[in-house]
């Protein structure tokens, strides 16, 4: 990927990895975490910070300018997630048509690199296939290669 991602770090609890946007609305605190969906399945959430309420929410669009940035840490916080946990799977699922191409676009930008490590399938509403750069996926699943047959 051409573009640079934050520095990230996993939080004292281990519950999630935090950072910082940079972009034309200011510095906004931001977040991934990982919840679990069953025995090796784990979910990722892409999160801001609510000041108000002071938890972190994932249904805000930020529109910080850095979008390039952000799915760059995505992918960066999915390999060193993998990295740590190799046996998990990660699912990666937008909450709106248009985040779902944002991650579809940044895994397209990675694959190249990722593709020796990584196996990437994505569902296309009926069946999970082998990731495509041009495809159209409403889902991915990431994990080590050796876990997905």
């Amino acid at each position: 990927m051409q573009y640079q991602a934050y520095p990230f770090v996993l939080n004292e609890a281990e519950t999630h990895y935090k950072f910082e946007s940079i972009g034309k609305r200011g510095v906004i605190e931001k977040a991934i975490s990982f919840s679990k969906l069953s025995i090796d399945i784990y979910n990722l959430a892409l999160l801001d910070f609510d000041p108000v309420t002071q938890n972190y929410i994932d249904d805000s669009v930020t529109d910080n300018g850095d979008m390039p940035e952000i799915m760059a840490t995505v992918i960066a916080v999915i390999l060193n997630y993998l990295n740590e946990h190799p046996a998990r799977r990660i699912v990666l699922t937008g909450n709106s048509k248009s985040r779902n191409r944002l991650y579809q676009i940044a895994i397209g930008k990675v694959w190249e690199v990722v593709q020796e490590d990584l196996q990437i399938l994505g569902f296309n509403g009926v069946e999970w296939l082998t990731f495509e750069p041009n495809g159209s996926f409403e889902s991915f699943l990431i994990a080590r290669k050796f876990l997905i047959s």
